[in-house]
């Protein structure tokens, strides 16, 4: 048999021009990666001192506030003065409420003149200085009202019934210890018992349980914007607040409020910046606020807050607001003193608002986050937003290109 020898199955060879394209489009690959991931330079922080500041901003008061409501009511009589000095306990207001008419005190008022005519009838003629004195005090009360009525004097009608009110009530109860009681004084009695039980049906009082200053005017965002609400507070509801300051007018109009509690020593500015914008301000840092037309304060930053591309910021004043409890909207200038790390501004990146800072640590990138808390030309200078984390001078970070 003649056996045949196999032939040896040659292999294959990649040839080198096939390598040569397909290394250099892994460099191309590579190079590209590093352009788009890696584009860009070291720098490091230094440490350095700039201004903030924040000029021409709309912002919107807000104040520790109580809002006093009631029934539906026809008319209010307000017992202390605008701005005055309450505390709890304090009458604040008389609310009429809808349906009381004039008739039912002006009711009132002529059965307690029954009820004098009777006592005296029964009294005599006998001298006391003491009710003269009150006869006299009720005679004057009536010439007021006479004069409020026909010749327009401008005092409070309200008030000068209630005051003639009280006057002849004092002078029934003293008459009722110097006279004794018959039938037809036990009725009359009856009467004017039914006709107060009557009115008080119709009568409401407001008593303060707070201590501030009391406000009876509103411009219908007292509810929604306090102190109580800050954390509600949203870029939307101060756009709102600021658009409706134009044509918006403290008013008394409406028929449920009553008036305003205020805390004239703790108070809020709030304005906007852009979530990617990097002047805002920074929690816990003190800040120079002019108020055009109001002066200058003192004030400390809340934690901003951030939503919907826009940054509510805060500041908290613990001074005397004075003329702006009647302000809603305002123009101001906010300016500090900073100190601290100083970065290149290029080098902060944003992500759903927050900004941040890449570090380099050995080999690696490090992301923290950042309180950016001046602007200068092109640096900025920051701190860490978290109290665990540490920035030092001297720190290389990564200044990525846009």
């Amino acid at each position: 048999m003649i056996r045949r020898k196999k032939r040896k199955k040659t292999r294959s060879r990649i040839s080198p021009g096939i390598l040569a394209v397909i290394s250099g489009l892994v460099l191309v690959i590579g190079v590209l990666l590093f352009v788009l991931l890696y584009n860009g330079k070291e720098e490091i922080t230094e440490r350095g001192t700039m201004m903030f500041n924040c000029s021409g901003r709309s912002a919107v008061i807000i104040r520790d506030e109580a809002v006093y409501l009631s029934s539906e009511y026809a008319r209010i009589d307000f017992l202390q003065p605008e701005g005055a000095s309450v505390f709890p306990g304090d009458a604040l207001a008389t609310v009429y409420k809808l349906g009381y008419s004039d008739e039912l005190m002006q009711a009132l008022l002529n059965t307690r003149e029954e009820v004098y005519r009777a006592q005296i009838d029964r009294l005599g003629s006998t001298r006391d200085q003491r009710l003269e004195e009150m006869n006299e005090q009720i005679s004057s009360l009536k010439g007021r009202i006479e004069s409020c009525v026909m010749r327009g004097s401008g005092e409070d009608l309200l008030q000068l019934y209630r005051d003639l009110d009280a006057a002849l009530k004092e002078r029934m109860d003293y008459l009722k210890t110097k006279v004794q009681e018959t039938e037809t004084l036990r009725t009359l009695y009856a009467s004017v018992e039914a006709k107060e039980e009557l009115i008080s049906a119709w009568i409401e009082g407001t008593v303060s349980e707070d201590t501030g200053v009391v406000s009876y005017y509103f411009d219908g965002y007292e509810q929604a914007i306090n102190k109580e609400k800050l954390n509600m507070l949203s870029p939307d509801l101060v756009k709102r607040a600021l658009k409706d300051s134009g044509s918006a007018t403290w008013t008394t109009d409406d028929k449920t409020r009553v008036c305003r509690i205020v805390d004239p020593s703790r108070w809020y500015v709030a304005f906007l910046t852009e979530s990617e914008e990097l002047t805002r301000l920074a929690a816990g840092v003190e800040y120079f606020v002019e108020i055009e037309g109001y002066g200058t304060f003192k004030g400390v930053a809340l934690e901003p807050v951030i939503s919907d591309k826009k940054v509510v910021n805060v500041i908290e004043f613990e001074h005397d607001l004075g003329e702006l409890i009647n302000v809603r909207t305002a123009k101001i200038n906010v300016s500090a003193a900073m100190n601290g790390i100083k970065v290149k501004g290029s080098a902060i990146r944003f992500v759903d608002g927050a900004s941040y800072l890449e570090l380099l640590l050995s080999d690696s990138h490090y992301t923290v986050r950042v309180d950016v808390l001046a602007v200068e030309g092109d640096f900025v200078i920051v701190r860490p937003h978290e109290s665990g984390d540490i920035l030092n001078e001297g720190v290389r970070y990564w200044n990525k290109k846009r």
